[in-house]
């Protein structure tokens, strides 16, 4: 039975390349929504320019200003789960990743048994050269913190921007509790692994050209501390919700010694708040790869 294929492709001043990637994306699906993101180019128009020469059913959202990758799609989500669509995948316009790849995500999907496929830029030498040595060293640093947070210790690229995803499980989760900015992907895979999804990666070329980043790496980088301390939160409350494991306690306990201790500084307990926070790690690393 053929899965019914589903892309959403996020937008946000990409007149350069989005005609090119919708006419290449729907020779891999049976739908796209397109979401215009506030763009201040001629996006709009070029996507309308499109719809004539269209061989899929494409939606438009468009944003009267710009509210950010993640709320942009949420919103793209919603309107997914209003059809009947198997399989959602999720690609960016900016032409940094190929449409040819839809295939493969798909077929590791069903028959991998994965919930959600992740691209890999780091599977990949010579797109690691290519990758400008800012993103370089701040995926080195979100994909460590990231580990810790979600509890999966081999997704190496979370930030990354394609992905697919089976849309039962993604009608699972309250997908409000997703970031609205730029760490949408990152909380996609932290709530996929607090409900025990099965997370995978595929190694990906990535394209670099002349296009700009749309997030500002300066004001990312001042939200990503309270965003992953926020996740982790998050993170343990799904899991006790959903299946109360000693982690859970030990998270719990964790919390309750250290805002009490704020207040007595009994310095013994900070050594054992220490050896709490190991634990919990220890437990969270054998859990994983005896689960995975």
């Amino acid at each position: 039975m053929t899965n019914k294929i589903l892309v959403i492709i996020p937008v946000y001043n990409e007149s350069r390349t989005i005609f090119d990637i919708l006419s290449k994306v729907q020779e891999y699906c049976d739908e796209i929504i397109v979401i215009n993101d506030g763009s201040t180019d001629n996006s709009l128009d070029v996507i309308k320019s499109f719809l004539p020469s269209a061989t899929v059913s494409i939606k438009i959202i468009n944003n009267n200003k710009n509210l950010g990758i993640g709320k942009s799609m949420k919103l793209g989500f919603e309107e997914a789960l209003r059809g009947n669509a198997e399989i959602l995948i999720k690609l960016d316009a900016d032409a940094q990743h190929k449409p040819e790849d839809i295939p493969t995500f798909i077929k590791l999907l069903v028959e991998k048994n994965y919930d959600l496929v992740k691209g890999n830029r780091f599977f990949k030498h010579e797109s690691i050269n290519k990758m400008p040595k800012i993103k370089v060293i701040g995926n080195l640093i979100t994909t460590s913190l990231q580990k810790v947070i979600s509890g999966n210790y081999k997704i190496s690229d979370p930030n990354n921007g394609f992905l697919a995803i089976k849309v039962d499980k993604l009608r699972t989760i309250d997908i409000n509790k997703l970031d609205n900015k730029y760490f949408f992907e990152n909380s996609l895979v932290i709530i996929f692994s607090a409900y025990g999804f099965k997370i995978g990666e595929y190694g990906i070329e990535t394209i670099y050209g002349e296009e700009e980043s749309s997030i500002p790496i300066f004001k990312a980088s001042l939200k990503l501390l309270p965003f992953f301390i926020l996740s982790l939160y998050r993170r343990n409350k799904l899991k006790a919700i959903n299946q109360l494991s000693l982690n859970s306690l030990i998270f719990l306990l964790g919390n309750i010694i250290f805002f009490t201790n704020l207040l007595f500084q009994v310095y013994l307990m900070w050594y054992f708040l220490l050896f709490l926070i190991f634990l919990y790690l220890l437990i969270d690393i054998v859990n994983f790869y005896i689960n995975d």
